[in-house]
């Protein structure tokens, strides 16, 4: 399905977050030959692959410790390395209610019970929430259903027969240790309906959130109960919780579509260059693979009433991924469309992870676009994508969201134009420009 490539080009189909050495260690039992690539700005990951029958899929995993921060931070990292189909965050949990000790928790939605005012008379809770991806949270519900999640576990001890669920879970910065405490109290109040807590799956998902086409899903296995944890409860629960939630994990990836990838896109040696490296590709070699790829996951707010989730297996519809001349709008003055090139009914080609690193260089290298000034000038001026990107700061992070939200709404052309008015004797502005006509885009 998906690629481990060599130094420049790196590939997964699925990408597994976790915080604890306890949650790596189940995860990365389930692949073959996991083995360290490149760190992305420092973090360190590993890519394995996951083998389901006669499918396998390509996973990378990494340990992102304890905190929202550090999972909000990982997911950037992944998505710029991976350019993954999926992200899964998997590990520990604590019981609220109506679960039991090695419990697995699929969260449709996740609570940041943290975030409010602190005033003389008491804690005013402003709660915000992050969703997990809707087709992700489907194929949970699937996974739920049956047992042959279960059947993955990997051996361990005699721990009970575990359940499964999809519902809400809180997060935040603190470990909470009973039920009556200010914080266990606080939850009582504002996530009534959330099973669990845990101190990553917030900011997982905040990333997630600000990486378009990024589906993510928070799973949680139950190692302890408010007011019953302690460090002999800890050595003995949070092993079995780490092994039932890759259990479900593992079970969900492996229901997957699997994509008709071309044979440059599979794994291969070490050291094997790959045909980017050997010779250019060609726009109908590299548009005509993805009418064969199927669809795998939406948006929440994408499937219509009636129709069916992508999540079953059906091929990407051609329209949708089609572009044709009378609907690409002009790109900056004296670039030619490629609209023309692409020919209508083929589906326009997804650009590559080295694709969008050259395209976020370029932007950067823009005259004062890395400053935050500028940064929400160029925002401001396009409403269609600017509030879908971080406002804070101009840095690598921030370009790669733009220009993947560009992408999704086709409206690189509209950033080109943009650019090239800020900027109108910057080369740097001009050479944007250019690549995003090479690389026929809208």
């Amino acid at each position: 399905m998906g690629a481990g490539g060599n130094g420049d080009t790196v590939r997964a189909d699925v990408v597994v977050l976790t915080a604890l050495e306890v949650e790596y260690r189940a995860v990365r039992a389930h692949l073959e030959d996991p083995h360290p690539v490149r760190a992305e700005r420092g973090a360190l990951f590993e890519l394995g692959v996951f083998r389901d029958g006669s499918a396998e899929r390509t996973v990378a995993i990494h340990m992102t410790g304890p905190g929202n921060p550090g999972a909000a931070a990982s997911v950037e990292r992944a998505a710029a390395l991976f350019a993954p189909r999926a992200l899964l965050f998997v590990g520990v949990a604590g019981g609220l209610k109506d679960v039991a000790l090695g419990d697995v928790v699929a969260a449709d939605a996740v609570y940041d019970y943290e975030t409010g005012k602190d005033t003389e008379s008491g804690f005013l809770p402003r709660q915000k929430t992050h969703q997990s991806a809707y087709g992700l949270v489907q194929l949970a519900r699937l996974v739920t259903v049956g047992d042959a999640w279960q059947r993955r576990i990997r051996p361990g001890d005699d721990a009970p027969r575990p359940n499964a669920h999809v519902k809400p879970l809180a997060a935040g910065g603190r470990v909470v240790a009973h039920h009556r405490s200010d914080v266990g109290l606080r939850l009582t109040a504002g996530a009534g309906d959330a099973l669990a807590v845990d101190m990553e799956g917030f900011g997982f998902l905040a990333g997630a959130y600000l990486n378009q086409q990024l589906d993510a899903l928070v799973i949680r296995g139950i190692s302890d109960l408010l007011g019953d944890k302690g460090e002999a409860h800890d050595e003995r629960w949070q092993p079995v919780a780490s092994r039932h939630a890759a259990a479900f994990a593992f079970e969900l990836i492996g229901r997957m579509p699997v994509a008709a990838d071309a044979p440059a896109d599979r794994p291969r040696a070490a050291g094997a260059r790959t045909p980017a490296a050997e010779a250019p590709v060609s726009s109908a070699e590299a548009s005509a693979p993805a009418a064969d790829e199927p669809a795998l996951f939406t948006d929440a707010s994408a499937p219509a009433a009636g129709t069916r989730s992508p999540a079953a297996d059906e091929p990407a519809l051609a329209a949708d991924a089609s572009a044709t001349a009378a609907d690409t709008p002009a790109l900056a003055a004296g670039t030619r469309s490629l609209a023309a090139g692409v020919g209508p009914g083929r589906p326009r080609r997804r650009l590559t992870v080295r694709d969008l690193g050259v395209l976020a260089e370029t932007l950067l290298a823009v005259s004062g676009m890395t400053s935050p000034a500028r940064w929400q000038q160029l925002l401001d001026e396009l409403p269609t994508v600017g509030t879908a990107v971080s406002r804070q700061s101009a840095g690598r992070a921030e370009a790669l969201s733009l220009l993947r939200t560009c992408e999704t709404r086709r409206a690189m052309g509209e950033l080109a134009e943009v650019v090239a008015v800020l900027a109108p004797d910057d080369p740097a502005a001009a050479e944007f420009a250019r690549r995003v006509e090479e690389f026929g885009l809208e």
